[in-house]
C-alpha cells in the first residue's frame, strides 16, 4: 500500500545500523528486491519500485554490539513528543535534532528498556509503500509487563491494544485513526526487551529458505500466528535480528 502521509503515532520509518553495509546490500536487496541509493554521508535508503523502505547506517569500530533494527513513529509535534516520554516514565536518548532538509528525529527509552525514535518530517516523509511484500508489515514488542507497556505508549501515542486474538499472545495495537492492527505486545522473559521489525513476503516459507541460502540463520521456524499470518524470526548474516510475515 502506497503511503504519502503517515498519521501520527503511526510507525513511518526504520533503520539499520549494521557493521556491514555492503553485506546488507546484498543479502535484504536479494531476499526482498531492495534498491540500494547511498548518500554523500554515507547513509543507505533502501528502496522498492522507487519508494523508499528503509535505511541502513554502518557503524563505528567498537559499536558492532549496537547492530539491529530500529522503529520509528511519526510524530507531528517531537517537542510534545519528547515531553509526553519523560511524563510517562520514558528516558530521552537523543534529543530531538535535524537530519538536513529531510525532517527531525529523537530516540527513546521506554520504561521496560525498550527503544524507540520519532521522526517529524520535512523533505522526508518515511516509508512510502507498508503492508505489502518486501514493506514494513507488522512491529512485535516483546516485554516483561505487556500491561505497563501497553499504558506507555497509550500515553505518549494514543495507542489501544486489544486483547489477544483466540489462541494468540499478543494484545494487538492500533493507532490514532487506524482502522487494523499495525503490531502487537507480548509478555516475554526478563531481557527479551524490544521492537522486532516484520518485512511483508508471499511466501514465508520460501523466503526463509532463501535467507538461509544467503548467509542468515533461522531463529525460530515459520509458524501461523493467530491475527496476523505466517511469521518467520531470522537473523541476517551480520547476527540481527528480524521477521518476515505472510498476512493471512
Amino acid at each position: 500500500m502506497k503511503i504519502t502521509r503517515h498519521p501520527a503515532g503511526a510507525p513511518c520509518w526504520a533503520d539499520l545500523d549494521t557493521p556491514d553495509v555492503a553485506s546488507a546490500r546484498t543479502f535484504y536487496g536479494a531476499l526482498l528486491d531492495w534498491d540500494a541509493v547511498e548518500l554523500p554521508s554515507g547513509y543507505v535508503n533502501f528502496t522498492l519500485r522507487g519508494e523508499k523502505i528503509v535505511g541502513a547506517v554502518k557503524l563505528k569500530e567498537g559499536q558492532e554490539h549496537s547492530a539491529g533494527w530500529s522503529v520509528y513513529f511519526m510524530s507531528d509535534d517531537l517537542k510534545g513528543t519528547t515531553k509526553a516520554v519523560e511524563e510517562a516514565g520514558g528516558r530521552v536518548v537523543s534529543p530531538p535534532s535535524k537530519v538536513s532538509v529531510a525532517g527531525s528525529a529523537a530516540v527513546y527509552e521506554a520504561p521496560d528498556g525498550s527503544v524507540f525514535g520519532a521522526w517529524e518530517p520535512d523533505k522526508h516523509p518515511g516509508s512510502g509503500l507498508v503492508r505489502e511484500p518486501g514493506a514494513l508489515s507488522w512491529f512485535g514488542l516483546s516485554t516483561g509487563d505487556a500491561d505497563a507497556a501497553e499504558a506507555f505508549y497509550a500515553q505518549v501515542f494514543g495507542w489501544t491494544a486489544a486483547a489477544p486474538p483466540a489462541g494468540g499472545a499478543a494484545a494487538h495495537l492500533t493507532f490514532v485513526g487506524g482502522v487494523a492492527p499495525f503490531g502487537g505486545i507480548t509478555s516475554g522473559p526478563e531481557g527479551a526487551v524490544g521492537w522486532t521489525l516484520h518485512f511483508g513476503v508471499e511466501d514465508v516459507d520460501g523466503a526463509a529458505a532463501k535467507a538461509v541460502a544467503l548467509g542468515g540463520a533461522v531463529v525460530s521456524e515459520p509458524a501461523d500466528t493467530p491475527g496476523v499470518g505466517r511469521v518467520v524470526l531470522l537473523k541476517d548474516p551480520a547476527g540481527v535480528t528480524f521477521a518476515l510475515v505472510q498476512h493471512a
